[in-house]
């Protein structure tokens, strides 16, 4: 596989927000046969991108570039890649064209910013902003200059993953992911490595996620992808989820709209995690009928019903309380389903009898309630959250699925 290299402009991201692209980007490129060799982060400074710049060419073919096009006095990216590459930066009537016909006003200095580029760049249309993506091909290396905001940048995908193919000569790899829930990485690792070494031709990686894992799948014979994912498929099946792009909330909202049952949520340790996760998915008004986020006792025992003497006899954190919570919020709103999760997410909090990471989850449909119980042995607070939201959802999925 060809080498790629990814430099991340902002100094945002070294200040007050983390950037999350590199796992995207990776396995983008790996669809076109690149491996993402690195990652940098560059602050908005000409210095700085610069530097990342010369970096970066000198590890990989391909870099890719996102951040700092946008119209402030800030926004430096263009310039430091003309600078490195000594390319000049040029007025494009086709760039004005576009913003006009968006209703920009490029009288004002900084929109009319955006209608300079970089000479011989290839350009590629924002639909959702106004900066260009641009690439520029100089010998054997390949520069993709992207905006930030993700919305932006991956619309233009397509279009980069076009060029790119044509620019480096390259057949298109297969790639395929799976999705597992309720595994740990060591776990499926075992279970998968005769795999792995039978067909030690393809190219695997694990991605280890909150009580979930990604097990990536490449190379460019598809045929030989797919026989390996069904015998994977053989050999985990009940811990599949999904493949792909899906996630667990909309693989469970796709279940639900499909069979035309609803949901509702009881909430204690994850507050309000589940619920958020679910409305992220667009049409979850279908299905997603509301939720009770019981954080105090009290609120457990006044709005959701639990009995007094429950909690008293066997603690908020216990088989029970998971029970009537998830039994008496499927009752409060009238639903075909309910989960509920209770547990302490620390890191204060456990004891040896409940140590930090202990959670008990519950789901109901008009048959049945079942209890599972899980401890997670990440103890920060909102690692334990993330991997109850997405168990929660898991045993749903299985529950419907069943």
């Amino acid at each position: 596989m060809n080498d790629a290299f990814y430099i991340a402009v902002g100094t945002e991201l070294l200040n007050f927000r983390v950037n999350l692209y590199s796992p995207v980007f990776s396995q983008k490129l790996m669809r076109l046969g690149f491996n993402l060799k690195g990652e940098i982060t560059a602050c908005d400074e000409l210095k700085s991108i610069i530097d990342a710049l010369n970096f970066a060419s000198k590890r990989a073919d391909l870099i890719i570039i996102s951040g700092g096009l946008g119209p402030t006095f800030d926004d430096l990216t263009r310039e430091a890649v003309s600078k490195f590459l000594n390319i000049n930066i040029i007025y494009s009537k086709e760039v004005e064209h576009f913003l006009l016909d968006k209703n920009c006003d490029i009288s004002k200095p900084n929109i009319k910013n955006q209608c300079y580029v970089l000479e011989s760049a290839r350009l590629i249309k924002n639909d959702n902003g106004t900066a260009f993506g641009e690439v520029i091909s100089t010998g054997k290396k390949c520069f993709v200059i992207l905006p930030g905001p993700r919305n932006e940048w991956e619309s233009m995908w397509p279009d980069v993953k076009n060029i790119v193919l044509k620019e480096f000569q390259l057949p298109e790899i297969y790639n395929r992911v799976i999705r597992f829930a309720d595994i740990s990485e060591v776990s499926l690792e075992n279970i998968l490595r005769p795999i792995m070494q039978k067909s030690n031709e393809l190219r695997y990686t694990v991605l280890a996620g909150p009580n979930s894992c990604d097990f990536s799948i490449t190379h460019n014979n598809k045929r030989l992808v797919d026989s390996v994912v069904d015998e994977i498929k053989g050999l985990t099946n009940e811990y599949i989820y999904g493949y792909d792009d899906d996630t667990i909330e909309g693989v469970v909202g796709k279940m639900l709209s499909e069979k035309g049952r609803n949901l509702s949520i009881a909430e204690s340790c994850t507050g309000g995690l589940v619920s958020s996760m679910i409305t992220d998915v667009s049409g979850s008004s279908r299905y997603y009928i509301g939720g009770i986020n019981a954080y105090s006792n009290e609120i457990k025992e006044r709005i959701l019903n639990v009995k007094k003497e429950t909690l008293e006899k066997y603690g908020a954190v216990s088989e029970q309380t998971a029970k009537e919570m998830s039994e008496n919020v499927r009752t409060i709103f009238k639903t075909d389903y309910s989960v509920s999760i209770t547990g302490i997410a620390g890191p204060d909090g456990g004891s040896i009898e409940k140590p930090v990471g202990l959670v008990f989850f519950g789901m109901s449909d008009k048959d049945k309630t079942i209890v599972e119980k899980r401890t997670f042995i990440k103890k920060d607070r909102l690692s334990i959250k993330k991997a109850a939201s997405n168990t929660a959802l898991y045993f749903l999925y299985k529950m419907i699925k069943s």
